[in-house]
């Protein structure tokens, strides 16, 4: 069998590098006659380096600060020149962009594959997103905080990928040295924690756990942050047993440092991440523009805690000076999962009832981690909150990409929910119905176009006429999408399906953009059923109530 030749584009942080990483074995694990090569910037890769040449048949590196490193446009112009020879050698059977920014897509444009994934520049320089994964990436995940699968999974999804293969569990976790990892830091003030929490959490496991070895891990740019941390009043007592490792330490130091360790504490980070390929439990703090399903650890060993506050996860755009979220978790709740964790036992909902009262949970939802072979990471609440709108809609969303872009059937139960979202869920019959019958209007005026360009004699007023009424239900479905925001990832997905319709002439278009809408109508249609199946037990309870 002739070996395909695949290059992965991935120029963003190196979170995402592991992510792309973690997909790329799966999909060798299922196509190992593939020769994979990686092209990401210097900066990110250059520290996970120990982990990329594992799997990578080939990686270029490189940064674009490096192009004018000799201060003078006639060296940088060489530089640039040398660099495009280099991705340009090669033919490609497939080029992947993971990266979905707009340098990349000019990037994947240069570089030369027979099939592209992901952002590139068609022939006018216009962006192109051309196969269905990718589009979902560009209208869901880019513009929306309420996907509902992991990274990781996309990035499998858009490899093809079929089934999931899972990490095996360490059957000797409990021979590994005491000791715990703790990430407090982050990129951002939004996603961390803040340093009193942080402070009372370590005391308190210091004060339990009096054999164990507490290890700070960060970048040196956390180094002040990590000094004022331990030099707190609280924590003298334990000096002896507190560790900072964010002054020149590797990444691959705090990879060696988490295989040999029983639990990781810290915000959903990089260092997250490692601890998933480490298989070390994870207890995961998720705050501000973290979206826990799409980035928490690719890992059946994690807790994750979030807000229920309705403003998470924001925006990085959203501006935030209280941080309500920070105060929804509290020191205890983290203490006291973290000592089960520590002591083998299962996070499940007994645990909550046994272990924690409705002062801890009343404003968190806490997730446990397990694996579906065929659709991948699955986060599962385990508190028992009533679902919010959001919620709901994400479920949703699940089964309908699932089934639409995956030809996969996932089961979830109909969602339990106070009588207010009900309520709210209840009114969005109409938008849906409303959104229905734009979409059936658009297939109307699809086959108009396709039918009348078949004719003898076309009637290209008619065909124009057509197209500008398929204008205005694009306008029609913008405004629907406003008025019920929850709508909106099927909207920008066809709105983007659509303008990257296949075809170079008018017929060809009409005929994508006839199933574009024919698509959009039926899944409005399930959404509706969903809608309506979800609400029915609260309707009926509002007329006995009424009679009662």
């Amino acid at each position: 069998m002739q070996t395909q030749k695949v290059a992965i584009l991935q120029l963003t942080r190196i979170g995402d590098l592991i992510q792309t990483y973690q997909a790329t074995r799966q999909f060798k694990a299922e196509n190992p006659n593939t020769h994979v090569t990686l092209i990401a910037r210097r900066k990110f890769a250059s520290g996970i380096m120990f982990l990329l040449e594992t799997l990578f048949d080939d990686i270029i590196l490189f940064d674009t600060q490096e192009f004018f490193k000799e201060k003078n446009f006639k060296s940088a112009k060489g530089n640039v020149s040398d660099f495009i020879s280099k991705i340009t050698t090669t033919e490609y059977d497939f080029l992947i962009n993971l990266s979905f920014n707009k340098s990349s897509s000019y990037l994947s444009t240069l570089i030369n594959a027979k099939d592209k994934f992901g952002l590139h520049r068609n022939d006018a320089a216009e962006i192109a997103v051309n196969d269905r994964w990718s589009q979902f990436v560009y209208s869901n995940v880019m513009n929306s905080t309420n996907t509902p699968f992991s990274l990781v999974d996309i990035y499998r999804y858009i490899f093809g990928c079929n089934i999931t293969h899972v990490l095996s569990h360490d059957p000797e976790i409990d021979k590994r040295s005491k000791n715990i990892v703790i990430h407090p830091f982050a990129s951002q003030k939004k996603k961390r924690w803040g340093a009193n929490k942080w402070t009372e959490l370590l005391f308190k496991l210091a004060s339990d756990f009096s054999d164990y070895q507490f290890y700070i891990v960060g970048s040196p740019q956390d180094s002040h942050d990590a000094s004022r941390l331990l030099q707190s009043p609280a924590l003298q007592k334990y000096s002896n047993r507190f560790h900072d490792l964010t002054k020149g330490n590797l990444i691959s130091d705090c990879y060696q440092l988490l295989m040999d360790s029983r639990l990781f504490i810290g915000h959903d980070s990089m260092v997250s991440h490692l601890a998933s390929e480490t298989l070390t439990p994870a207890l995961i703090l998720s705050l501000g523009t973290v979206r826990p399903h799409e980035t928490s650890a690719y890992s059946e060993y994690a807790v994750n805690i979030a807000p229920k506050n309705k403003c998470f996860p924001c925006t990085v755009q959203e501006s935030c000076e209280l941080l309500p979220c920070h105060n929804s978790i509290n020191h205890q709740l983290v203490k006291t999962i973290a000592k089960e964790m520590l002591y083998g036992n299962k996070i499940n909902q007994d645990f909550l009832k046994a272990k924690l009262t409705p002062f801890h949970l009343n404003s968190v939802k806490i997730y446990t981690s397990s694996f579906n072979e065929n659709t991948g990471l699955v986060l599962s609440e385990i508190t028992e909150n009533y679902k919010s709108l959001s919620e709901i809609f994400k479920e949703y969303y699940k089964v309908i990409w699932q089934y639409y872009l995956r030809d996969t059937d996932v089961n979830v139960e109909l969602p339990h929910m106070s009588e207010d979202t009900a309520s709210s869920l209840y009114n969005y019959s109409a938008g849906v119905q409303y959104l229905y019958e734009l979409y059936n209007f658009g297939v109307k005026y699809s086959n108009k176009i396709i039918h009348e360009i078949d004719q003898k004699d076309t009637n290209f007023k008619e065909v124009q006429d057509c197209i500008n009424k398929l204008g205005e239900i694009d306008q029609l479905c913008s405004i629907t999408k406003k008025n019920y925001p929850h709508l909106t990832p099927l909207v920008d997905y066809f709105y983007v399906n659509k303008a990257n319709a296949l075809g170079n002439n008018i017929e060809d278009i009409s005929k994508h953009n006839l199933l574009n809408y024919y698509d959009a109508s039926n899944l409005v249609a399930v959404l509706s059923d969903f809608i309506e199946k979800s609400v029915k037990p609260y309707v009926r309870q509002q007329e006995v109530n009424k009679d009662v």
